[in-house]
């Protein structure tokens, strides 16, 4: 099996791919600049992410997965052809079987959309996992055993918390709260507190210079360029660590309100195992400092942050794919073949 498949995460923000041969090969953002007229792709990646909002006449600039899902089909399939061409997994002579991972309970026009994306982009075959029980797998969580388990992926559009014992999913949910909720959050922050209005771009880059989910425990500040909201002039203000968990805490909150609502309804012996050990957190925007330590105080679990979060969703494909155990009895495996 692990001759035969390739591992991708496609994410709202970043887009993974894994080899059985060099194991993660590609983090890119999930981003493409496309020439409207001829429809080809202009910029790639990190290269397209700096063009959006800024592109001249003729070049649109996209970020075509929106909440873990395909919201533009041709820009996901044309993205997905050029990232394997750039790391040959696909060629004339070569078309690998592709193991997604996607979001819990993504609906059938969903699912079918992803497929038929990775199809397009020179695909054999393609299958899709959760992604929360690829991160699970991948957080070093271990999912077969009968003891439950509970994890926790913060992305950029989507929250996911699951509880998972003997290779199932006993409860899971999922929420579009996460790191583009902070950003946008933070905008609104700056303009009603400091008439200051701010991009998405340069909401995401406060986060990450100053970010905190706790108050007090970052003290840094950043200066922040936008337009006045009165005035229409160019302005600017200085943004502390504090400003940001003031805009932040409370979709960290409802964070914490999934958690706790996807441990209603399990058995009361794996909410044993999950009150005992607590969960394992991953994904990008659980880098946010503080936010481990904001989602203990507020669950009253013991919170573990997973080692390099952003790619345990990745790790857990490669790992499913080379144990054919962790496929799991009853999960969303498809494989739809283009012969």
């Amino acid at each position: 099996m692990a001759r035969q498949f390739v591992g991708l995460d496609l994410g709202t923000a970043h887009t993974r791919i894994w080899t059985p041969e060099g194991g993660v090969i590609l983090r890119s953002p999930s981003a493409a600049a496309i020439d409207s007229e001829s429809h080809r792709i202009v910029a790639l990646g990190a290269d397209a992410r700096r063009m959006l909002g800024k592109t001249p006449a003729g070049i649109l600039a996209f970020r075509p997965i929106k909440d873990g899902v395909v919201s533009d089909f041709e820009v996901t399939s044309l993205m997905l052809e050029a990232f394997f061409t750039e790391k040959q997994i696909c060629s004339t002579f070569r078309r690998p079987s592709v193991v997604m991972a996607t979001p819990y309970r993504i609906t059938e026009v969903e699912q079918l959309a992803a497929e038929n994306a990775v199809l397009e982009a020179g695909a054999r075959a393609v299958g899709q996992i959760p992604a929360i029980y690829a991160a699970a797998a991948g957080a070093g969580l271990r999912v077969l055993s009968p003891r439950g388990c509970m994890i926790v992926n913060i992305g950029a559009g989507t929250t996911e918390a699951a509880v998972i014992s003997a290779g199932g999913i006993i409860s899971a949910k999922s929420v579009k709260m996460a790191g583009e909720r902070f950003d946008t959050t933070l905008i609104n922050y700056l303009r009603s507190n400091g008439e200051l209005l701010v991009g998405d771009a340069t909401a995401e880059e406060l986060k990450i210079r100053v970010g905190a989910a706790l108050s007090g425990i970052r003290r840094e500040s950043a200066r922040a360029y936008g337009r006045h909201a009165r005035t229409g002039m160019g302005a600017s203000l200085t943004v502390t660590s504090d400003d940001v968990f003031r805009a932040v805490h409370a979709a960290v909150d409802a964070i914490a309100r999934i958690i706790l609502a996807t441990l209603e309804n399990v058995p009361p012996e794996i909410s044993a195992d999950v009150h005992s050990y607590g969960f394992m957190l991953c994904g990008g925007s659980a880098c946010l400092p503080g936010i481990d330590g904001a989602l203990a105080q507020a669950t009253g679990l013991r919170v573990t942050m997973a080692r390099e979060p952003m790619d345990c969703v990745i790790r857990g494909l490669g790992k499913i794919i080379r144990d054919n155990r962790l496929w799991g009895e009853g999960l969303n495996l498809r494989t739809r073949s283009l012969f």
